[in-house]
């Protein structure tokens, strides 16, 4: 350990690419069994500290020290992680098709026979995880593969720093409470770490200190005990502003349908939610709803019957989707910003008649972006290339901009997305719905649904729930769900 006490240093850490500087001078220390939030919007500058302490890239000035090494320019992997340095992403980079043994050695030198069998379970044992060492990788939960990545990067040595990337995010309740639990007993014993994430509560959960990057340089370092979610959101968006939902001018009505809980409505003006449990039927709802279902549902559309059996037959109404996992069901990775936005319109048919040639396609897409804020290469550049909330925002402007909805039906449409683009998505679905539209979100987070929407349905089984919006409208949805999934009453027909 060095004098100060201090295990990781960052000591005026600058990066360059090109014209565009990505970090700015950034200071600041991190004590033996602190856990630090590390904040900021999407191009922040989060991404680019991790990747200088992780040794992917090279700093162009300034340098970091752990335990008194100091590092200028550019570490490799292999020495990082020799330093004590280990990552969990919200991806782990495992080989999937082999086993949890062949993975935790892969690429390292490695002890032969019962030796490698004994250091290959301690290092399971170390992060908590009780695994078959000849099962696949592809074989294991999300949570338990970022395990196996943390466990293979204790087989290096020491951990003394732990760098976490977003680990949570596709995380359910019991997985994050189970990793916040290890993240506390790495701190107990000594470790330094460094938490990335979207969600707020998380942070303010389990981090002792909070460190924001606005643009590429530090602008907030506190204690986490003097932050609530809504101080937080405010120092990640100085200008964020609060959403007035009192004037709310309903028109017509353009969605309803029957449920055994009751009627679900939706009017021309409004944003409407359906909240439920993580994976529960209110995304069946909305995927039957726009055709995006084996078993579409029947509902009445502007008073019209209709019964949706393809999502380009809900399109050419005016009904379009933004499902919930936008890299597997929204978005083609190798194809561009550009392309993505317009995919859908290039050929629609049927009684709208849209067709966009690449040139009117190339000029919306420059409008969605300025109106979204869409932020990262130009728009001929592979989608993949984006953050994840500047690709979420691609999503969004493919049902907004080269088209009007009638009907927008959105799914956890700001999950996994920073306060500073939330803040768009949420303005740019508000006016469609200003424009006209009803819309329509599901989820499974009670917040979101509050900053989105000016009421909302709770859907449990055959249950339903109605709640206006009020000022206890956040903690008015999660009591709502407490309340259906208590002791059913009797059966309707008994």
């Amino acid at each position: 350990m060095n004098d100060s006490g201090k295990r990781l240093v960052f000591d005026g850490v600058t990066v360059d690419f090109g014209a565009t500087r990505a970090l700015d001078g950034i200071a600041f220390d991190v004590a033996p069994g602190e856990i630090v939030g590390l904040l900021g919007h999407n191009g922040a500058g989060k991404s680019t500290l991790f990747n200088v302490t992780t040794g992917v890239i090279g700093a162009t000035a300034g340098g970091f020290s752990v335990d008194g090494h100091r590092i200028d320019g550019r570490l490799s992997p292999r020495e990082a992680a020799a330093l004590g340095i280990a990552v969990i992403h919200q991806e782990p980079a495992l080989a999937p098709n082999m086993t949890v043994l062949d993975n935790l050695f892969l690429a390292r030198d490695a002890p032969r026979g019962a030796a490698r069998l004994e250091r290959a379970r301690e290092a399971l044992a170390t992060v908590g995880a009780q695994l078959p060492l000849d099962m696949p990788v592809e074989a294991l939960g999300l949570g338990e593969r970022q395990l196996v990545d943390l466990a293979r990067g204790l087989l290096s040595g020491e951990l003394k720093v732990l760098m976490l990337d977003e680990p949570t995010a596709a995380l359910g309740k019991a997985e994050t409470e189970a990793l916040h639990a290890l993240i506390r007993d790495f701190a107990a014993r000594g470790v330094s770490v460094l938490y990335v994430s979207h969600r707020l509560p998380d942070i303010l959960e389990v981090c002792t200190r909070i460190v924001v990057l606005r643009g590429g340089r530090l602008v907030v370092d506190g204690a986490a005990a003097d932050f609530t979610p809504a101080k937080l959101a405010e120092a990640l968006v100085p200008d964020l502003r609060s959403l007035d939902f009192s004037h709310v001018e309903a028109g017509a009505q353009i969605l309803a349908f029957d449920t055994p809980g009751g009627t679900i409505a939706a009017r021309a003006g409004e944003v409407v939610g359906l909240f439920g449990m993580a994976g529960g039927e209110q995304f069946q709802i909305a995927a039957q709803l726009a055709g995006a279902a084996e078993h579409p549902r029947e509902y009445a559309l502007h008073g019209d019957r209709v019964r949706f059996r393809s999502p380009a037959a809900a399109i050419r109404r005016g009904v379009f989707y933004v499902p919930p996992d936008r890299e597997t069901e929204g978005l083609v990775a190798s194809e561009t910003g550009i392309d993505n936005v317009m995919l859908p319109w290039y050929a629609q048919g049927g009684s709208r008649g849209w067709w966009v040639s690449g040139t009117a396609g190339a000029e919306i897409y420059d409008r969605a972006r300025t109106a979204l804020d869409i932020r990262g290469p130009a728009g001929t550049a592979e989608v993949s290339q984006f953050s994840g909330g500047n690709r979420q925002k691609h999503l969004l402007a493919r049902w907004l901009y080269p088209a009007e909805p009638e009907l927008l039906i959105l799914s956890q449409p700001t999950q996994g997305v920073d306060v500073g683009a939330k803040l768009d998505i949420v303005e740019a679905a508000r006016a469609a719905a200003h424009a006209g539209a009803a819309v329509l979100v599901a989820s499974s987070e009670s917040d979101e649904i509050a900053s989105l929407c000016d009421r909302a349905y709770t859907v449990l089984g055959d249950r339903l729930t109605p709640l206006p919006r009020t000022e206890t409208f956040n903690e008015d949805l999660l009591a709502s769900l407490l309340a259906l999934a208590g002791p059913s009453t009797a059966p309707p027909n008994a």
